[in-house]
């Protein structure tokens, strides 16, 4: 891998996985559709570290009142009762990706199930745009839709699912703010990405010298990146801006299934 290619997969990795367009949706077509080869475990897990940073970095007021809520709940009124609910909604995702596991690698190998899964993620997303503005915030998050969030997040393994689409979309469609539904998604982001990450982080001790000095540009990028997109997202939510990011998933889905059928 050059310098180049891991700069390249740090702009992809930042742009796609908090932007509701599908990061895993993106490295399928690129793998299968463009001779892309996968990036090598280690460098995976420092992207995703890179993107853990970048929610950390942003939400880390929050994070430091939820913290502080564990040991003196009285300064930071609700905060042990969002661990739990975002402890719940991480449960689903983690469960099912489990016990399918073999299910969900095979749909890695077939562009036609992304461009089927975009498809999905673009009527999810413009569904959700005609739905008025909702006025619950996150301190109004119940145990079920915790859990409804939850499997919506388990769903978004599937590539071409956008997991931060389909996690918004419902938080959504029970009842929040567009901005607070973002603001749960990237907070249960966080075990999400950081199991995956633990799962393979053994990897990084394998990595020679000569692969760190490539690596690390490219995970640096997808930590600045990622930050970006986090900011841009929520700033277009606020205004209620969906319908683009539909109309991508469902360009991108019809151009995967059009090339997969005249291949």
């Amino acid at each position: 891998m050059s310098i180049f290619e891991a700069l390249w997969l740090g702009i992809v990795q930042a742009l796609t996985e908090f932007l509701p367009v599908s990061s895993s949706g993106h490295l399928v077509v690129l793998q299968n559709l463009f001779g892309m080869r996968e990036p090598m475990v280690a460098f995976d897990v420092l992207l995703h570290i890179g993107s853990l940073a970048a929610i950390l970095v942003f939400y880390r007021q929050r994070i430091w009142d939820l913290a502080v809520s564990t040991v003196i709940p009285s300064r930071v009124p609700g905060g042990r009762r969002l661990i739990g609910l975002i402890i719940l909604a991480s449960i689903p995702a983690a469960a099912i990706g489990l016990s399918l596991e073999q299910f969900f690698e095979s749909m890695f190998s077939s562009p036609q199930a992304v461009g089927i899964f975009w498809l999905l993620t673009a009527g999810l997303l413009f569904g959700v745009s005609r739905l008025s503005e909702g006025s619950r915030t996150v301190d109004h998050l119940t145990v079920n839709d915790a859990l409804l969030i939850g499997l919506f997040q388990a769903v978004a393994i599937l590539p071409g699912v956008s997991r931060s689409g389909a996690t918004i979309v419902m938080g959504i469609l029970c009842g929040l703010r567009a901005k607070d539904a973002a603001d749960f998604s990237f907070l249960i982001a966080i075990p999400a990405i950081l199991g995956a990450t633990l799962l393979k982080a053994g990897e990084l001790a394998n990595a020679t010298g000569a692969e760190w000095r490539i690596f690390l540009p490219g995970a640096i990028t997808a930590a600045v990146l990622s930050y970006a997109a986090i900011w841009f997202l929520l700033k277009l939510l606020r205004r209620r801006v969906i319908r683009p990011f539909a109309w991508y998933c469902l360009a991108a889905g019809s151009l995967t299934l059009l090339i997969a059928v005249l291949r």
